[in-house]
This record gives C-alpha cells, sequence and structure tokens, in this order.
C-alpha cells in the first residue's frame, strides 16, 4: 500500500495505467446490459449555472466526451465544475483516463437525490473530485476489484491498491479505503448513503459552500431528478424554489375546480391547452411566472 501510494503521489495515476490493462471490471458483475456513459449539461435555474450530468456504464472514450461537454459547463465560485453521477461502474482504465481529464477541469462530484454511483463510479470517479458530496437519497456502491478465472472471479489485489492508492491521494482514510476495497468481496455490494458516507468513510465526503444554504443546497439535491425531464419548461419548473410553489398553487387550484365542476372534460381540456400553448413554450424563468400567474387568476376567476 504505501509503494503504491508514494508512486501516485509523486508521478500521478499515469504509471498505473499500463498495470491496468487486461483487468476485467471493477462492478462489471453488476453492470454488463447498462448502456454506456453518456455526458449531458443540464441548466440548473436557481443557481443558474450549468452542470454536468454523466450517466451510464463507464467506458473507453469517456475522458473525451468529459471533456467536450466541460467546456460549455460553468464553474462555482471556487472554480470546479459539477459532476453529476448515476453510474453502476465499469472499467478501471477507463475510469482512471476519466479522473486525469477530470483533474485538468478541476470538479465537484455530487450523486444527488435519485442517483447511484457504484463500483469505479464511487471508488475511483467519485472520490477524485475536489470536493464530493452525496445528498438527499443518493448512494454509492462499493466492492472489491475482481479479475475472472474461469467461471470463478477472484479478488484483484493490484486493482484494489491502485484504487486504494488513488483515493488516499486525495485524503480519504486508509479506515475508510480498508470499508471499500476490503471489506467487500467481488459478489457482494455495500450500498451507503449520505449518513454513513460522511461518519463513517472518512475524507470520502467533502463538500462545498454550495451546501451551507439551504436554498442552494435543495437546488443541487433535486439536480438529477430535474434533468431527467424532457421539456425545458418542467425542468425549470421542477429546479426553481419559486416557480415550484407556483406549480403547487397551481396544481391545488386546478385540482378543487375539477373536482367541483358539472363539465369535467372542459376544465381538463383547457388546463391542456394552456400547458401547450403557453406554459410549455416557456424557455426562462420570468417567463414562467407570467404563464402560473395568468392561469392562477383565470382559474380563480371562474
Amino acid at each position: 500500500m504505501r509503494s503504491a501510494e508514494s508512486h501516485a503521489g509523486q508521478a500521478g495515476l499515469a504509471p498505473f495505467l499500463h498495470a491496468l490493462r487486461g483487468l476485467l471490471l471493477l462492478g462489471g458483475l453488476f453492470s454488463a446490459h447498462a448502456p454506456a456513459m453518456e455526458f449531458r449539461i443540464y441548466h440548473q435555474p436557481e443557481l443558474n449555472r450549468r452542470m454536468i450530468v454523466g450517466q451510464g456504464r463507464i467506458e473507453d472514450g469517456d475522458a473525451d466526451k468529459f471533456r467536450a461537454v466541460a467546456r460549455i459547463a460553468d464553474r462555482d465560485d471556487e472554480g470546479l465544475v459539477t459532476l453529476i453521477l448515476d453510474s453502476p461502474g465499469g472499467n478501471v482504465e477507463a475510469a482512471f483516463r476519466l479522473v486525469d481529464a477530470m483533474d485538468n477541469v478541476r470538479v465537484y462530484t455530487a450523486v444527488p437525490d435519485g442517483a447511484r454511483c457504484a463500483s469505479a463510479c464511487a471508488s475511483i470517479v467519485f472520490a477524485s473530485g475536489e470536493r464530493r458530496s452525496i445528498l438527499g437519497s443518493g448512494l454509492l456502491g462499493f466492492h472489491s476489484c475482481y479479475k475472472r478465472q474461469g467461471a470463478a472471479l477472484l479478488s484483484d489485489s493490484l486493482c484494489n491498491e491502485i484504487v486504494a492508492a488513488n483515493a488516499m491521494q486525495r485524503g480519504v482514510t486508509h479506515a475508510a479505503i480498508n470499508r471499500f476495497v476490503a471489506d467487500h468481496g467481488a459478489h457482494e455490494m455495500a450500498w451507503v448513503g449520505r449518513n454513513v458516507v460522511c461518519r463513517s468513510l472518512q475524507g470520502l465526503c467533502k463538500p462545498g459552500p454550495i451546501e451551507k444554504r439551504n436554498d442552494t443546497h435543495a437546488a443541487l439535491t433535486r439536480s438529477f431528478d430535474c434533468s431527467r425531464l424532457t421539456s425545458m419548461a418542467s425542468q425549470l419548473v421542477c429546479g426553481d424554489t419559486d416557480l415550484a410553489r407556483a406549480d403547487k398553487e397551481l396544481a391545488d387550484l386546478y385540482g378543487r375546480k375539477l373536482a367541483s365542476a358539472a363539465n369535467k372534460t372542459r376544465v381538463r381540456d383547457d388546463q391542456r391547452t394552456w400547458l401547450r400553448d403557453e406554459r410549455n413554450r416557456c424557455s426562462d424563468k420570468a417567463c414562467l411566472q407570467r404563464a402560473y400567474r395568468n392561469r392562477i387568476d383565470v382559474l380563480k376567476r371562474a
């Protein structure tokens, strides 16, 4: 362990990449049929920040895809690009090449509500962020590196040593490393949430200023779920406290009007028309605020 840690500290991760060639997957047992990693931009309206969402299985070429998207992402007050992770793991060498690209960009790794980051995603990619956060129902999944010998899966000590060296270089304690590279074998996955990660895996949590304010913390927490919505209007409403409040007010009012209406079909049709012709044509907060206020006023007068 010490020799690998020293080597990593002096020369970075590049010397290990050759040793990783031919190793099987950290997480492949659990992610063989998962789609490949894709990176996309999500504009978080309350933070007014373009973040990166990385979702899918880690494979060769992910570093280049990440670099391309990172060019248009925004930085926080510390100069970090936010990378939201949702991945079952994948190829170890590809994960370390992604980390090399992340180091050049400077990244804040986050696993928010609705997201899971397992295996190579958790012990390599997530652990390599300059800032690191688990929020809401987000989960990390850990187990040992492994290699195949016939039909058997055997723990891979070299892979585990390289993963541990990288994590220790990033400030994760030796005790925490043992929890996720030694205590769980190739056949089992340990899923842990924020409380365990931040209290028991010392050094793995490294929250930033964004988590100190309730509004920005909440915005980051729901970022992954909001990013999965298909329309721009839906993403904006989901990601902004003011718009979410207006949406709830309208939903409650609409529900009461529908319950008491003699012609329920007309009420439903009017609501669908408003969604299609007014709300869903908006691409910014000001437009949506006007659309919601107009619709609320109409229903109150009806």
